[in-house]
């Protein structure tokens, strides 16, 4: 039986990473976001669709002085995290990982609520993650979030008249 032949590689990943390589990641983004519809959306499509060379190359470009290209990157690798938190974690160092371990600027209150119990089960439920000091951060960082942040749900306060009898 003959081998599947070998999928292309992706031209603007491969143009990125030559890029990356001569010139580093600040110049990188700087490119991106010059090219925003034409380079930075399909990148942080990719990424946040978990296609592992395009979170390999998006993790790599948040560590950039670009703010708001290391913004884009972010949110692409917490959509990630939500889909391949064991790769997106093994790429990212201790400090990033709070970062990428969070809520995305897209979701409502209560679609985050579920989103972040949804992903803190999936680490409960991964023995590597759960053992791992990335998976344990990750998963502080999610329930950090859920009771500290806008999607705590606060108890209403009793009715004072029916308080008082």
């Amino acid at each position: 039986m003959l081998a599947a032949p070998a999928r292309a590689a992706d031209p603007l990943l491969q143009d990125l990473e030559q890029r990356l390589a001569r010139g580093g990641a600040d110049a990188v983004n700087a490119h991106l976001v010059a090219r925003w519809q034409q380079a930075m959306v399909p990148l942080n499509r990719k990424a946040a669709a978990c296609e592992l060379h395009a979170v390999s190359l998006s993790v790599r470009l948040t560590r950039s002085n670009n703010a708001r290209a290391v913004g884009a990157h972010g949110e692409a690798l917490r959509a990630a995290a939500g889909l391949c938190p064991r790769f997106v974690l093994a790429l990212a160092s201790p400090a990033e990982v709070p970062g990428f371990c969070a809520s995305m600027v897209s979701w409502g209150a209560a679609q985050t609520a579920r989103e972040l119990r949804r992903r803190i089960a999936g680490i409960d439920a991964d023995e590597v993650l759960r053992a791992g000091a990335r998976g344990r951060a990750c998963r502080a960082a999610y329930v950090h979030e859920l009771e500290h942040t806008r999607v705590v749900v606060k108890r209403a306060a009793p009715d004072a008249r029916a308080a008082g009898k």
